[in-house]
C-alpha cells in the first residue's frame, strides 16, 4: 500500500436501528459523543482500540511453561542465587 492508499483506508459503519449485543444505534452513538466530547470517528477508534487491547496479545506468544532445566539455569545465573531462601517472600515459579 502506498501513502495515498493508506490515507484513504477506512470502512463504512452502519449503525443499528436499535442497540444489540454487537452494535449500537444512532441514539447511543450520540450519547457517547455527548458524554465523551469525542467525534463519531474518535468514538469508533476508541471502541476498536479497547477491543484490540482486550483480544489481541501484546507480546509474542511463548512456548508455554518453563522446563525444570530452564528454571535451574535461571537460578544458576541469577545474582540472587546466594540469597537465603527465608529472604524471599514471593515466588514467580
Amino acid at each position: 500500500m502506498d501513502k495515498t492508499e493508506l490515507q484513504q483506508a477506512g470502512f463504512l459503519l452502519r449503525l443499528r436501528k436499535q442497540d444489540t449485543p454487537t452494535g449500537v444505534s444512532q441514539a447511543t452513538l450520540e450519547k457517547l459523543m455527548a458524554v465523551t466530547g469525542l467525534s463519531k470517528t474518535e468514538v469508533a477508534h476508541l471502541a476498536l482500540k479497547q477491543m484490540a487491547e482486550r483480544y489481541l496479545p501484546f507480546y509474542e506468544q511463548d512456548d508455554g511453561t518453563l522446563s525444570q532445566d530452564q528454571i535451574d539455569a535461571i537460578r544458576r545465573e541469577s545474582p540472587a542465587t546466594g540469597t537465603p531462601e527465608e529472604s524471599f517472600t514471593e515466588r514467580i515459579f
